[in-house]
């Protein structure tokens, strides 16, 4: 039998999974050469190549496709008798990876992950904040947090929790450009736009249990949501925003509730974790804190 060790099979599934060398690294706290070094014996040891390097991709060989089948269950399977372990002596440790939107890590997870931590004291969190959509295997995450309408078959999705959105706009706005009262007078608004929400300027809306598109313009359009609710405090327009980034502003009147009578339709508050026979228990014990944590009370401030 060939020699290597499971770090050098670590370093191969790692950059297969991550779709390069340095975002394998990143994973594996390590650097890109340390992880290239490390393929390149195992390479060695077997006799064959498996990975065609280029300076833009990373592609598997024949071998290297077959190599990937045969051995990627084999981490899977340890971290299943490394979980049941823990388990048996009640601790959970490790590294866990959480992404989540920019707006709602700091609103709704900052203030209790703490919480979750100190019940875990051995687990390390690695937080990561930002208004895309996270590929979570290439990325190592182990749950994401999205909000929205979900896209990827191959994720595994759990509820959380709902979340209601409001039209509103400044009182200086509507004192200038009047209150609409009708979705349809919203477009001779100026409408700010959540580009992550659609590719198209449309909103949708809800009245008598129907759902309607409206066409939108507007000046600005862009990814963060807080940034929307700041140009909508300064006068720039009409937002449509989930009620936890602009329930303090609504609260002391900086922002004013409009359209009332219609509706945009909620969001869905998921965790999604990557499809695999196993589940670790930090990752159990992760989403079961965030539905006890997220339900619909919690989420509906000034619904």
């Amino acid at each position: 039998m060939q020699q290597y060790d499971l770090v050098a099979l670590r370093a191969f599934v790692t950059v297969v999974e991550a779709g390069g060398f340095n975002r394998a690294a990143e994973q594996l706290e390590a650097s890109a050469a340390a992880v290239s070094r490390r393929i390149s014996g195992l390479e060695s040891a077997l006799g064959v190549k498996l990975l065609n390097r280029t300076t833009r991709q990373i592609d598997l060989t024949e071998s290297g496709r077959q190599f990937y089948a045969d051995v990627v269950n084999i981490f899977e399977s340890l971290a299943e008798a490394e979980d049941k372990i823990q388990t048996r002596r009640g601790t959970i440790k490790g590294n866990l990876r959480l992404a989540a939107p920019l707006s709602f890590g700091v609103g709704r997870i900052a203030p209790i992950l703490p919480v979750f931590m100190k019940r875990h004291p051995e687990l390390k969190v690695h937080l990561q904040l930002e208004d895309r959509f996270t590929d979570l295997v290439a990325e190592g995450v182990d749950v994401a947090i999205r909000i929205g309408a979900l896209k990827d078959s191959t994720l595994v999705a759990t509820r959380l929790a709902s979340i209601p959105r409001v039209f509103c706009a400044s009182p200086e706005y509507l004192a200038l450009k009047g209150e609409p009262t009708r979705p349809e007078e919203l477009a001779s608004h100026h409408c700010l736009h959540y580009s992550l929400l659609s590719t198209r300027d449309n909103w949708n809306f809800s009245t008598r249990n129907k759902a309607r598109d409206i066409v939108i313009n507007g000046p600005l359009t862009t990814n963060n949501g807080d940034v929307l609710k700041e140009a909508a405090i300064q006068g720039m327009g009409i937002a449509m925003m989930p009620t936890f980034i602009v329930e303090d502003a609504l609260n002391d009147g900086r922002l004013q509730k409009i359209l009332n009578a219609y509706c945009p339709e909620p969001f869905g508050l998921y965790a999604v974790r990557p499809s695999r026979r196993f589940t670790p228990a930090k990752v159990r014990a992760l989403i079961e804190y965030l539905k006890m944590q997220f339900d619909d009370g919690l989420l509906n401030a000034n619904a």
